[in-house]
């Protein structure tokens, strides 16, 4: 039986991209993360830094998009819906894993996609963006601010686009707390692309 798709949506800090990456492993199938920014660039003309950047902005309000031009899109909606469009390209050439980048609403349609969503305790997240992230401060609550802002990004994000909340188990097949061992969610995450049903 043919693997799935598989999307993973995380809380920051939560190991969500390690993770990715050890399913790929584990399952031999092509990860995409950071890879979709040059592949969205190189498609759609934009400069990666464009890329980076309006995946990291907090979307403009409505009142701002409908005071632009009727017929253009404010440049952030642009670039979402080019790397949706990669999104897709890469979805129909076979299994993957996908990080992040709404991927779990834009291939909703897709026949055979397992949704994950990773989170964590806050106190952990904010070891991590300090150990790993490289963010650095005197104060250990800095680091928990510092997520926490992160967090309301991803969510305005991905609620602007998707125009669903962020986060919300029953949009996902597995929801799982990192906690218990970044190896220990890959595997659970692996297994259940291996089981996955024909149908859902």
């Amino acid at each position: 039986m043919a693997l799935p798709i598989i999307t993973i949506g995380r809380s920051f800090g939560s190991g969500g991209r390690i993770i990715g990456e050890k399913v790929a492993t584990l399952l031999n199938i092509p990860l995409y993360d950071k890879e979709l920014v040059k592949i969205t660039a190189e498609k759609s003309g934009f400069h990666t830094s464009v890329v980076e950047q309006m995946q990291q902005n907090k979307p403009a309000s409505l009142l701002y998009s409908l005071s632009g031009s009727a017929v253009e899109y404010p440049l952030q909606d642009q670039v979402f819906y080019a790397q949706s469009a990669v999104i897709r390209e890469l979805a129909e050439k076979g299994p993957c894993v996908i990080v992040g980048r709404c991927a779990d609403s834009i291939l909703e349609e897709e026949h055979r996609i397992l949704k994950v969503f990773i989170h964590a305790p806050i106190s952990q997240r904010a070891a991590r963006a300090r150990d790993e992230y490289k963010i650095t401060s005197r104060k250990p609550l800095d680091y928990i601010k510092y997520v926490k802002k992160c967090d309301k990004k991803r969510k305005a994000y991905y609620d602007y686009f998707t125009h669903r909340p962020w986060g919300k188990s029953e949009h996902y097949h597995l929801c799982i707390d990192s906690s218990i061992g970044l190896d220990i969610v890959a595997d659970i995450i692996a297994r259940a692309a291996r089981e996955f049903p024909e149908k859902v």
